[in-house]
């Protein structure tokens, strides 16, 4: 969980679905217009009074009340349920409500009946896009251009499409083919921008993104494009945009912490600095800023100011519990175990209903050697968070730290059984059985092995695994078997000790002396660069 970056987000994204088809669907009220202007000739008193219903629903819509228009056209569809031209109005009114779900289940009922209704089958695929179906849209978008090949708002639907399916070529090639409709729209320029950079075509989607500097929409727009290119990790663009509306936005706090954001990524921390200074001067010293800044005095090496950045964070936002994760996490950079372990405490009194703020106190427990105390700690983290694999399999290793073997065995056992994909569970297993048999339990040597070749077979990536079942191997006589298994943990992890004093060890019995020696002078520059290495918690492993 130590990661090296701030622990929040620093943007909420203007670049999302439901912020484009809010637009795209905008269109519908035009159709609605539309609708009002038709008359129809129904034969039968139901028809007629389910007519006068639509109409009145249309009416509603056109006028701005969802809600009178929904009334009126369910009334309709409960008339006539068979009625393709009332259903796709109850839908489309519904999409236009954000009610995504219902929409789209009533759309492709319409569909059934209609499957000829163009509009409606994009409107369909605006609102599967807008729930991540984006299978679903593509197929629907795909089926209005085997019937219309030029129509041009599925032609752009369909390349955003793609872009969230990161098909990022097929998404390029759609939006060509339709210019002036990707131009008329922030969030399609950033699409396509988006797709050059995943292209590896940085020139193009500059030149995509300038185009947001004049766009109609407004500094909107220029938000989008400075947000699209710090994500995707061209700082100088996202800066430059900013600073083209920088006087527009003088004095805005949220547009100084975008600023000092992005001069953050770019490792322009001094910049950064300032910017965050700026802001607190003016009076603007939100949480966000502080820990920003925070961040900014660490990579400058100015330790004491970042643990009172972080501090003063903590304090403007005290139920924030990134703010505390983010102090514990510089005071263990800093080997202050003792200091992380308090600013835990406080975190689980501001934060009880968090199972990571839990976790992470149960983590300093068990490197501050207090066992019993992060048993209490990853127990309560469960008790918040069943499915929480890290929770369960915190609380195992440190109910057999503290001396709590059955308890351990258990919490083992049922992990195993919860989260069967999870390599951890059985490489933690046996390694706590591996201790049983150093005391000469044959048993749980045997069950160890077993276990350390199913944390094999779920990561074989997994040094650690590979490393033990090469102790065991050569335990057991089995030399190539050791070779083999000690090998691959050295490929895996080249800077660990342990790996090499075992080749050392098996190239000795094998009469390799040259090859021992390399591997045990290794194994001793590796010992004296990690000195007195502190314990590493379960989760990071």
């Amino acid at each position: 969980m130590w990661d090296a970056v701030p622990a929040k987000a620093f943007f909420t994204s203007a670049f999302s679905c439901r912020t484009f088809a809010r637009r795209f669907l905008a269109t519908a009220v035009v159709l609605v217009t539309a609708l009002l202007n038709t008359s129809a000739v129904y034969a039968d008193d139901d028809q007629n009074t389910a007519a006068a219903y639509s109409d009145k629903g249309l009416q509603l819509a056109h006028a701005g009340d969802l809600a009178g228009a929904e009334s009126e056209l369910r009334a309709a569809v409960a008339l006539m349920p068979n009625n393709p031209e009332f259903l796709s109005n109850l839908a489309t009114v519904l999409a236009i409500d954000k009610k995504l779900e219902e929409s789209t289940s009533v759309f492709k009922k319409a569909l059934e009946l209609d499957p000829a209704n163009l509009t409606a089958r994009r409107y369909l695929a605006a609102n599967l896009w807008q729930l991540h179906k984006y299978p679903e849209a593509k197929t629907n978008l795909e089926m209005i251009l085997k019937q219309k090949s030029d129509d041009a708002p599925s032609r752009l639907l369909l390349g955003m499409v793609l872009e969230n399916m990161k098909d990022y070529a097929a998404a390029v090639r759609m939006f060509a083919s339709v210019p002036e409709e990707v131009e008329k729209r922030p969030e399609s320029i950033g699409a396509l921008a988006v797709s050059y950079y995943h292209l590896g075509e940085g020139p193009k989607a500059r030149n995509t993104l300038a185009k947001l500097q004049n766009h109609p929409a407004g500094q909107r727009a220029v938000l989008l494009g400075a947000e699209i290119a710090d994500q995707n990790a061209d700082y100088e663009t996202a800066e430059r945009l900013l600073l083209s509306i920088a006087e527009n936005y003088a004095g805005r706090a949220d547009f100084g912490y975008r600023l000092a954001t992005v001069q953050y990524h770019a490792h322009k921390f001094e910049q950064s600095e300032q910017t965050l200074l700026h802001l607190v001067s003016a009076g603007n010293a939100a949480a966000e800023v502080f820990n920003l800044l925070g961040w900014c005095y660490q990579e400058l090496g100015q330790s004491e100011p970042a643990i009172h950045a972080f501090e003063q964070a903590v304090n403007l936002r005290p139920n924030d519990e990134s703010n505390y994760l983010d102090l514990e996490k510089i005071l263990l950079e800093q080997n202050k175990v003792a200091a992380a372990l308090e600013v835990a405490k406080r975190a689980t009194d501001a934060c009880p209903k968090s199972p990571r703020i839990f976790i992470t106190r149960g983590e300093l427990e068990v490197r501050a050697s207090q066992f019993t105390n992060a048993v209490a700690s990853y127990r309560r983290a469960a008790e918040l968070e069943s499915r929480d694999a890290d929770a369960a399999l915190g609380l195992a290793d440190s109910e057999y730290a503290a001396d709590l073997r059955k308890d351990s065995y258990g919490e083992f056992e049922l992990g195993l059984r919860k989260f069967p994909r999870d390599h951890r569970f059985p490489l933690h297993y046996a390694l706590a059985l591996l201790k049983e048999g150093e005391f000469g339990d044959a048993n749980s040597e045997r069950r160890a092995a077993k276990l350390l070749k199913s944390a094999v077979s779920l990561d074989p990536s997994s040094a650690d695994a590979h490393y033990h079942l090469g102790e065991l191997a050569l335990k057991d006589e089995r030399i190539a078997d050791a070779l083999l298994e000690y090998r691959k943990a050295a490929r895996l992890d080249p800077k660990n000790p342990k790996i090499h004093f075992g080749l050392s060890k098996v190239y000795r019995r094998l009469g390799r002396t040259e090859e021992a020696s390399q591997e045990a002078t290794l194994f001793e520059k590796l010992q004296e660069a990690k000195p007195g290495a502190s314990i590493v918690p379960a989760q990071s492993q």
